[in-house]
């Protein structure tokens, strides 16, 4: 259970840093933050794309992979609820209007691609074993993935914060559920991809 709380607690954190700022450098530092928390406890996945590569690779089985994102998404809905508290707006992800599709699609699957291949490296390779850096590394790489999808995808990386904040959207009439595809199949294309490279490149 304890898995499932820490699971959901980051990623109400990380949706937070999206919506109060969505500055690159808030997000990055507030993920690479509850890394170190949660690393130990569940780790610290935050992201349904994330998760997938994990079980890809086998090291998370089904049942608690789908449990993950289960707690990922609501930790991205009570998220939304508290940014409706803070700002007295309901917060949604959409995509730019001054981008075409086949572009958004390719900027979340090629960064969040670049993102779980750092992860999953870091956190699995014998080679970085004991790296206390981690959490740094990861947040980092966040950090510098935002700043060049934002201007093209939105830069989200994450169908929890799409799926999460879709659904509160939803209750208000909202019609965010309409990014929900684009946000959720380019990052988990781009994370099976990952998967698919990491075990071509460590074993």
């Amino acid at each position: 259970m304890r898995e499932y709380l820490m699971e959901a607690l980051g990623t109400f954190f990380v949706v937070l840093a999206f919506g109060i700022s969505g500055e690159p450098f808030s997000i990055g530092l507030v993920y690479a933050g509850v890394i170190y928390i949660g690393a130990h406890i569940s780790g610290a996945h935050y992201n349904p794309a994330i998760t997938l590569s994990f079980y890809l690779i086998k090291k998370i089985e089904l049942k608690k992979a789908l449990a993950y994102v289960v707690s990922q998404v609501t930790g991205a809905f009570l998220a939304s609820i508290m940014l409706l508290l803070f700002s007295n707006l309901v917060y949604y992800v959409e995509a730019p209007t001054n981008t075409y599709l086949y572009q958004q699609i390719s900027s979340e699957l090629l960064f969040t691609f670049l993102l779980v291949l750092v992860v999953i490296t870091v956190s699995s390779s014998k080679a970085l074993s004991g790296n206390n850096m981690y959490g740094f590394i990861i947040g980092l790489t966040l950090t510098g993935i935002t700043f060049l999808g934002l201007p093209i995808s939105g830069a989200i990386y994450n169908p929890a914060v799409s799926i999460g904040t879709a659904a509160f959207d939803l209750i208000f009439g909202g019609l965010s559920v309409f990014y929900v595809p684009l946000y959720t199949l380019a990052p988990l294309a781009g994370a099976a991809l990952a998967a698919f490279v990491y075990r071509y490149l460590n074993y």
